[in-house]
C-alpha cells in the first residue's frame, strides 16, 4: 500500500464542520459568528487541535454552481471588509490563535445548469452519460438537479488540474494543508465507455495530485482503493476487518451516522448501493472509538457537539493512540482490545459500554474520567445526565493527596476546585452535560 505524509494527524486532531450558507439565500453562519464556534471549541477541549471545513461558503451556498467553487459567499462578510474573499481570509488566520486550521467543503463530482462552467463542460463533453448518451443526473439538491461531471475525462482534459490552481489561487488552501471533498465516489460513464476501474485510478491521481500542491484530501465514505492517500473518513464505513487492519494514522474516521448494519433490511438504507459499498460499517462503532460527525454551532447548538466530543472523541483519541490489537466478539459481549491494555466492551443486551485502561475503569456509559492525550498528563471528566462517581486514578497519581479540577463545559463557567484523593481514588461530583480537566494539585 502507497502511503503519503499526510500534513496533518487527523487521529489525534477535532475534525468538524461549520454551515455557513444554504440555497438560495440563506445565512446559517457568517464567517465572524464562525469565529466565536472555534472559540468555544477551543476553550470546552482545553485546546486540542481542531480542523474545520466550512460548508456553503461559496456563492450561494452550500451545492451552489459546482462545478466552479471561485467565489466566496457575500452574504458571509464582514462589514469592514471590502469582500466575503477577504473576511474568508481573516476567518483563516484569526483562527489559527486557537489552534485550529480552517478549510473548506467542495464537489468535485457535481454539475449545476446555472454554474459559470456549465457550458464549457458540455462543449468538451466531461459529464458522465448514460448509455443512451443522456446526462446522468445526481440528486436534487434544494431545489436544484444536479449532474455529474466524469472525472476521468475532465482529468484527461486537464481541466481538473486547472480547478485546483484556479481554486488555490483564490483561498491560501495550500497553506491550510487539508481540503473536504463532498461525495468523491468513482462514476462510469457507459456512453463514452469509462468504466468503474478506470474511474478510480483517476480518483487516486486526483488525490495524489492535491498532495503534490500541499493538500491532504479527506471525504464522505472510503473505498479501499483510496488507501494511504485519504487520511480521515466523515462516516467511517468499515467492517470489523477492515478497522483492524488499518492503522489510524492511515485512516481514521468520524462517526457512524451512515452505518447500514444498524438497520435490519436493506430497504431502511436511504441509497443503499452508496452507503453499503464496499462495506457497510461495524456492529457497535463505539467499540472502536469514533469522534464527531456532526456540525457545529453557536453555544444554543453546542449540547448534542460538545456530549460526542467528551463521550466518543476523548476516548478516541487514546483508542488512536494504543493501535487495535484484537476483536472478540460472543453471546454477551462486543469487546475490541488496544495496545497497553486498553479495553473497550460493549454489553450486548443493552449496549452499555465500558473501557479499562489496564484494568481501571475510564469510561462507563455517559461518564467519562479519562486521559486528555493532547494535554500533559491531565485528565477530561465528563457526565451526560449528572454524577458522583468514584475513579481510580492512575499509578503515577496515587502519592497525590488531592487533583484539581477545572470546569471546561458549560462554556463561560470559570469554576474551579481541589477534590481529596482516598485510598488512591477520586470521587467526582459532575450536574448533567458538566465537564472539567481534572490535573495533579
Amino acid at each position: 500500500m502507497e502511503k503519503l505524509k499526510y500534513h496533518h494527524d487527523y487521529h489525534q486532531s477535532l475534525v468538524y464542520k461549520i454551515t455557513n450558507g444554504t440555497k438560495p439565500d440563506n445565512v446559517v453562519y457568517t464567517f465572524e459568528q464562525s469565529l466565536e464556534i472555534i472559540k468555544n471549541v477551543h476553550d470546552m477541549t482545553g485546546g486540542l487541535k481542531q480542523i474545520i471545513y466550512l460548508v456553503g461558503w461559496q456563492y450561494d451556498g452550500h451545492d451552489s454552481k459546482y462545478p466552479a467553487f471561485f467565489e466566496v459567499n457575500e452574504r458571509l462578510k464582514r462589514d469592514c471588509d471590502k469582500d466575503a474573499r477577504e473576511s474568508m481570509i481573516w476567518l483563516m488566520n484569526e483562527a489559527k490563535k486557537y489552534n485550529a486550521v480552517v478549510s473548506t467543503h467542495i464537489n468535485l463530482c457535481d454539475a449545476y445548469e446555472n454554474s459559470p462552467l456549465w457550458d464549457e463542460y458540455m462543449k468538451q463533453d466531461l459529464m458522465v452519460r448514460e448509455a443512451d448518451g443522456s446526462l446522468q443526473k445526481g440528486g436534487i439538491w434544494d431545489g436544484e438537479q444536479s449532474y455529474r461531471v466524469s472525472k476521468t475525462r475532465e482529468w484527461a482534459a486537464g481541466l481538473t488540474q486547472e480547478r485546483i490552481k484556479k481554486f488555490l489561487e483564490l483561498l491560501p488552501i495550500a497553506e491550510t494543508g487539508t481540503v473536504h471533498i463532498d461525495a468523491f465516489f468513482p462514476k462510469p460513464s457507459a456512453f463514452h465507455g469509462v468504466t468503474m476501474d478506470d474511474e478510480i485510478k483517476t480518483i487516486q491521481e486526483i488525490l495524489k495530485y492535491w498532495h503534490t500542491c500541499g493538500v491532504d484530501v479527506t471525504g464522505e465514505l472510503f473505498i479501499h482503493a483510496y488507501a494511504g492517500l485519504f487520511p480521515m473518513a466523515w462516516h467511517l464505513n468499515l467492517d470489523e476487518a477492515s478497522r483492524l487492519k488499518y492503522p489510524a494514522d492511515v485512516l481514521c474516521g468520524g462517526g457512524p451516522g451512515w452505518n447500514a448494519r444498524h438497520h435490519t433490511d436493506a430497504e431502511q438504507v436511504t441509497w443503499v448501493g452508496v452507503y453499503t459499498a464496499p462495506e457497510a460499517g461495524c456492529l457497535y462503532d463505539e467499540a472502536w472509538g469514533y469522534t464527531v460527525d456532526e456540525h457545529a454551532g453557536l453555544l444554543g447548538e453546542m449540547p448534542k457537539f460538545s456530549a460526542m466530543f467528551y463521550i466518543n472523541t476523548v476516548p478516541w483519541l487514546l483508542m488512536n493512540q494504543r493501535g487495535t490489537v484484537r476483536h472478540i466478539h460472543d453471546a454477551e459481549f462486543y469487546t475490541v482490545e488496544f495496545g497497553d491494555d486498553l479495553v473497550s466492551t460493549v454489553r450486548k443486551n443493552d449496549r452499555h459500554h465500558t473501557i479499562t485502561d489496564s484494568g481501571k475503569l475510564i469510561v462507563d456509559g455517559s461518564d467519562v474520567f479519562a486521559p486528555a492525550v493532547w494535554l500533559d498528563d491531565k485528565y477530561m471528566a465528563y457526565s451526560q445526565n449528572g454524577a458522583t462517581k468514584t475513579w481510580e486514578l492512575p499509578e503515577s497519581w496515587k502519592q497525590a493527596t488531592t487533583v484539581r479540577m477545572q470546569q471546561v463545559y458549560p462554556i463561560g463557567e470559570k469554576a474551579e476546585c481541589s477534590v481529596p484523593v482516598v485510598d488512591g481514588k477520586v470521587t467526582i461530583k459532575l450536574a448533567a452535560g458538566q465537564a472539567a480537566i481534572v490535573s495533579k494539585a
